[in-house]
C-alpha cells in the first residue's frame, strides 16, 4: 500500500476544499480547508493558496472579520503571489460600504428563453414624492422619412448657390 505524504493530502483536501467553495458549499470549504492547513507546511505556495482559499471562504460564509484577520496575517508571508492576494482582498474586504441611491428604479430581466424578453422592475421606495423621471424617455421608433423636409433643400440650395459664388471669384 502507497503511503501518502502529508503535503500531497493537503494538496488532495486544498482542491476539494476549493471545489466545495466553487459549488457554494462554504462551510463545508472551510472544514476541509482548515484540515488542509494542518497538514501543509504554510510557508509554502500551497500553505499560501490554501489559507487565501480560506479567507475567502469566511467572508462568503459570513465571517468577515475572520477573513480580514487571516488576510492581515498574510501581509508578510514568504510568498509574493500570497502576499499580493491577501493585500487585493484585504482592500475589497475592508472598503467602505456604498450608500443605496434613493429613489432609483433598476429594470431586472427575467431571462425565459433567448427569444424573450420579460422586464420586472425594482420597487420604488415610498420616500420620494417626485413623479419626474430622471432622464427623459426617447421613443425608439423608426423615424420619419416620407415627409418632405423643405429645410433640407433649402439648406442645399443655399450651399449651391454660396459654392457658385466662391468659384466666380
Amino acid at each position: 500500500m502507497e503511503e501518502i505524504s502529508a503535503e500531497q493530502l493537503a494538496s488532495e483536501l486544498y482542491q476539494q476544499g476549493v471545489s466545495n467553495f466553487e459549488s457554494g458549499n462554504y462551510q463545508q470549504a472551510i472544514a476541509i480547508l482548515d484540515r488542509a492547513r494542518a497538514l501543509a507546511i504554510l510557508e509554502t505556495t500551497l500553505g499560501g493558496e490554501i489559507l487565501i482559499w480560506l479567507a475567502n471562504a469566511y467572508d462568503a460564509d459570513g465571517k468577515t472579520e475572520e477573513a480580514i484577520a487571516l488576510c492581515r496575517s498574510l501581509k508578510k508571508h514568504p510568498v509574493n503571489s500570497v502576499r499580493k492576494s491577501s493585500r487585493y482582498m484585504l482592500g475589497i474586504l475592508t472598503a467602505p460600504q456604498l450608500s443605496k441611491l434613493e429613489g432609483v428604479v433598476s429594470e431586472v430581466p427575467i431571462l425565459q428563453s433567448p427569444d424573450r424578453y420579460q422586464s420586472k422592475p425594482v420597487a420604488k421606495s415610498n420616500t420620494t414624492t417626485n413623479n419626474q423621471k430622471p432622464f427623459r424617455e426617447v421613443p425608439l421608433e423608426k423615424p420619419n422619412t416620407e415627409s418632405n423636409n423643405n429645410f433640407l433643400w433649402f439648406a442645399i440650395a443655399v450651399s449651391l448657390l454660396l459654392l457658385a459664388f466662391w468659384t466666380t471669384k
